[in-house]
């Protein structure tokens, strides 16, 4: 499959460099995962979308309240299945849905296997490598790369704007796969780090119904990124720490993030492409 660009540009905003790395929060105050959550939406008939989806996109970012017991009580996976079968019911196409909660490892959803367009979800190993290559000594992240022309991809990101010239660092550009979701960076970092060690990075997580040639994924293969991620097995938790934090107060925070609390942090990752709307990360919440 052909990566196609996304079609909506976005704002500027304050790029994330240069500041301290975050320390771990102190015992008793520390962010714990509750939820992971994965929503991978794929909707098939591109006619019928230009029609229908502003009211579906105005209900599916609409805060909607799944339970609101106390946080020590789970709520019931079917209930919250049915609300997702409710919201989607008069919508053609296919709508993907994995949940996985890490504390306690329940897990459910809707065609949870099924494989989806990954759009900007491929980024994410792409900036899972980046570490790897950096641990391993193959890669200096603060190595400058000077923008081109034939760089610039239209679509999500900020970099297609700059001028011919402009001088990043690696981490930079890593930076902007997460904050802004960056077509242009990502064309860029896929150069320098190959598709053969991209797609090996996918196998060796065990995402088996992900493919970077075919550009495809589901929304179980995500989970297990996130999962693993996570659990801090694949990277250290210096860089981990880092690359949740490149992927926090994005430019998109009205997707996976909307109606939940301020202070409640998400690390997530859109994917959008004609037809395609998907959102995927961690959400933490206090213990």
């Amino acid at each position: 499959m052909i990566f196609k660009a996304e079609q909506e540009a976005i704002p500027e905003v304050k790029p994330l460099l240069k500041r301290p790395r975050k320390k771990q929060p102190p015992k008793g105050g520390r962010w714990s995962i509750v939820i992971f959550f994965l929503l991978t939406l794929l909707a098939i008939a591109s006619v019928y979308l230009k029609t229908n989806l502003p009211v579906f996109w105005q209900k599916i970012t609409a805060p909607l309240i799944i339970s609101n017991k106390q946080a020590n009580l789970r709520f019931e996976a079917t209930s919250v299945l049915d609300q997702i079968q409710s919201l989607t019911k008069d919508l053609r196409g296919k709508y993907g849905v994995y949940v996985y909660e890490l504390d306690d490892k329940n897990q459910y959803g809707v065609y949870q296997n099924e494989k989806f367009p990954a759009a900007s979800l491929m980024k994410l190993p792409v900036m899972l490598l980046f570490y790897q290559e950096l641990e391993e000594g193959k890669i200096d992240p603060e190595a400058k790369y000077t923008l081109k022309e034939n760089d610039k991809v239209l679509g999500a990101g900020i970099l297609q704007g700059k001028s011919v010239g402009t001088v990043y660092t690696y981490r930079q550009l890593v930076e902007y796969l997460g904050q802004y979701s960056d077509n242009t960076a990502f064309k860029v970092m896929r150069q320098i780090l190959g598709d053969e060690k991209i797609q090996q990075t996918i196998d060796d997580l065990g995402m088996t119904k992900t493919s970077l040639e075919d550009f495809e994924t589901s929304p179980t293969d995500i989970g297990l990124f996130f999962q693993k991620l996570y659990q801090g097995k694949i990277i250290t938790t210096e860089n981990r720490l880092e690359l949740l934090d490149f992927l926090t107060k994005t430019a998109y925070e009205d997707w996976l993030p909307a109606g939940m609390s301020k202070k409640i942090k998400v690390a997530h990752k859109i994917g959008r492409d004609t037809g395609t709307f998907s959102d995927a990360g961690i959400v933490f919440a206090d213990k």
